[in-house]
Parts: C-alpha cells; sequence; structure tokens
C-alpha cells in the first residue's frame, strides 16, 4: 500500500550502488513516476487481450500483493471496487488485487498488480532502492529477462467482479480490453520531480451501466479525517499462510493518515500518502494493492488513493498509497481513456468530486 509526500525532491537523493543484491533483501512493491514535461504522460502502448487466453494456465503470477489485518466486513463495496482475477491453481476467480471503477470503461489500479517485475531497478537511486525492496516483499514476485523494462501482463487473463462485496458473486462481471502503465513506470524510480507513477488503468470490454454500479469519485485526502482502507487481501500476517485463496467478503479498517516519515523506509515519493495502522493494530497487507484509501465527503465515500507497499512484509507497519486526485496523475488517467476510446469524453471535473 502507499502513501504520498507532498515535498519536492526535484533529482532525488543520487546514490551510486556496486551491486544489486541487497535488493531482494525485502520489498512490497513501489512504482516510479512519471515526467513533469506535460508531452510525457501519455500510456505505453496498451496490449490488447489475445484471442488465446493463457488463463487456463498457472502464469507464475503474484497469489496476493499488500491485506487488511484485524478489519471487519463492509457493509457496501464502496466507490465502485472490484476484484481482479484470474484462473490460479485450479480456482477461475483467484483474486490478484483491487481496482475501483472510475468511468463505466474503466477501472484504476495500482500498476505492479499488472506489470512484469524486471530482475533488477533500470536505474537506481537511494529512494528507488528502497521502493524496489518494498515491492520485492510482494509474494512471490514475477520476474522477466534482464533488461526488460514495465510491460503490462496479457490483459486477456483477468475479470473484474465490481460492485459487490462478495468477490464470487453478484455486481458486474467483465473481462479486460487492454492495461495502461503510465509511460515511465519502472517499479520504484521516481521521476526527476519525485514521483512514484504505481497506477495502471485497465478498460473493460463493456461499460458497467450507472444503474448496477456507480463510478467512484476522486479527491484529495483530508489529513484531519480517519481514511477507511478497504480489500480482499489475506486476513492472517503469517506469510506462511499466504498460499490460499483470498477472503470472500470485502474488508474494511479505519486508519489515520501518518507523516511519511512513517513510510521513508518504503521509499515514498510525491502523488504518494502514508497510511497509519489502527489504534487497535492492523493494518492492509498481502492482496491488498489496488485496493482503496476512501474518506467520507457528505454523504459520499471518495477515493483517495489505493494500495501500493510497505516497507515489511508483517503487516504491522505504515502503508504507502497511490494519490489518485494527484493532478498529473488525473491528466495521465484522463488522456489514456480518449487514446483508449476516441469516443470518450471525460474531464477532470467528471472523476472528481464536485466543489
Amino acid at each position: 500500500m502507499k502513501v504520498s509526500t507532498r515535498a519536492r525532491r526535484r533529482g532525488g537523493l543520487r546514490v551510486a550502488v556496486a551491486t544489486l543484491a541487497a535488493l531482494f533483501a525485502t520489498g512490497l512493491g513501489a512504482a516510479p513516476v512519471a515526467a513533469a514535461d506535460g508531452g510525457n504522460h501519455g500510456a505505453a502502448t496498451a496490449v490488447p487481450a489475445s484471442t488465446t487466453s493463457p488463463a487456463a494456465t498457472d502464469t507464475g503470477g503474484d497469489d496476493v500483493s499488500p491485506m487488511i489485518v484485524r478489519g471487519e466486513r463492509a457493509p457496501q463495496a464502496y466507490a465502485g471496487a472490484g476484484s481482479i482475477q484470474l484462473l490460479k491453481n485450479g480456482v477461475k476467480d483467484w483474486h490478484t488485487c483491487s481496482g475501483a471503477l472510475i468511468h463505466p470503461e474503466f477501472v484504476v489500479t495500482a500498476a505492479h498488480c499488472l506489470s512484469v517485475v524486471p530482475p533488477a531497478p533500470q536505474r537506481v537511486d537511494r529512494a528507488g532502492e528502497l521502493a524496489w525492496r518494498a515491492f520485492q516483499q510482494a509474494p512471490p514476485p514475477r520476474r522477466a529477462g534482464v533488461g526488460t523494462q514495465a510491460e503490462p501482463q496479457d490483459p486477456s487473463q483477468y475479470t473484474l467482479r465490481i460492485g459487490s462485496t462478495n468477490r464470487h458473486s453478484g455486481g458486474a462481471v467483465r473481462r479486460v480490453t487492454s492495461i495502461s502503465l503510465p509511460k515511465h513506470w519502472e517499479w520504484g524510480m521516481p521521476d526527476g520531480d519525485g514521483y512514484i507513477w504505481d497506477l495502471a488503468l485497465i478498460q473493460l470490454d463493456h461499460p458497467v451501466p450507472g444503474w448496477q454500479v456507480k463510478p467512484a469519485k476522486l479527491a484529495y485526502p483530508r489529513a484531519s479525517r480517519q481514511t477507511r482502507i478497504i480489500g480482499w487481501g489475506v486476513t492472517d500476517p503469517d506469510p506462511a499462510h499466504w498460499g490460499a485463496p483470498a477472503p470472500t467478503w470485502l474488508r474494511q479498517l479505519d486508519v489515520p493518515i501518518a507523516p511519511k516519515d512513517d513510510c521513508a523506509p518504503a521509499g515514498i515519493g510525491r502523488g504518494e500518502i502514508c497510511l497509519g495502522t489502527a489504534p487497535g493494530g492492523g493494518t492492509a497487507c498481502a492482496g491488498d494493492s489496488g485496493g482503496g484509501a476512501l474518506q467520507r465527503y457528505g454523504r459520499d465515500w471518495v477515493l483517495t488513493g489505493f494500495g501500493s507497499r510497505s516497507h515489511t512484509q508483517a503487516c504491522v507497519a505504515s502503508t504507502i498509497y497511490t494519490q489518485v486526485a494527484e493532478p498529473r496523475f488525473l491528466l495521465w488517467i484522463i488522456r489514456t481513456m480518449h487514446e483508449r476510446d476516441a469516443q470518450t469524453q471525460v474531464t477532470q471535473a467528471d472523476l472528481t468530486l464536485a466543489g
């Protein structure tokens, strides 16, 4: 799960690293950042769904990637919440990560949920090293060939169940047409302005009508308010028990916004927010990547972020969430929607909470 910091770190802290071996010691996963030059916010080439789906085979992907520990069953599928699923270990609806419907045809989630992990970072600085270590805690990490940059997984293997607290029934079920990643996503490496872009956009095979599932509205987090985190992640913090399918029911937990220093060991960057542990203990963990961080605005629950990573695999520490209403992220999301579907007419006002 990821947290965002507003401190501007232009250029970042560049540290030469003699060896990359230490990078595989720990880590849950952090995503890189995109450039600030307006012209480089385009999506990487989307991977279209193949005609022959690999869903019937075990792709070697993560079982789960950061879970709600010590939470409670959620009474509703807040903010267009959905479970991203594939066929794995003989289970056709194996939960991988969560996502949120933000437009009838599009779902936002974490980039690390849907891209292939390279064997080592393409570039290394101190912040990127810490984030890379955090991403490595996702069980078990996928590896690509040497020199392979972040590439999206084959979309045809995935289905989404959206708008239901039960990931096996109810709501709307859709297949995936394309997966889009930010152009400069590099698995934890911040861009020149210190942004870490752990976000991805999923295009659905056909729209979800508003009467069936209401899309989430996006907003900035308010530091004075509690944040509600949701997800289908495992509820047992012991990694030895993470091989089983994820829980059936969506769970929730209220946590405070924590100082960014609490998430520094996971390489927190701009465009991320740090969420602490609940007063009685408990936090997000394996399987909660892409899960929403929500706050109440009037009668509505709005999406302020989604889970990215933590600096420990024990699920007892603060976690980092991507701050989805960050203007650069919103610009990338809107441009990508237009690129994927030329008939999509959407503006920032359509995605964010009015007022």
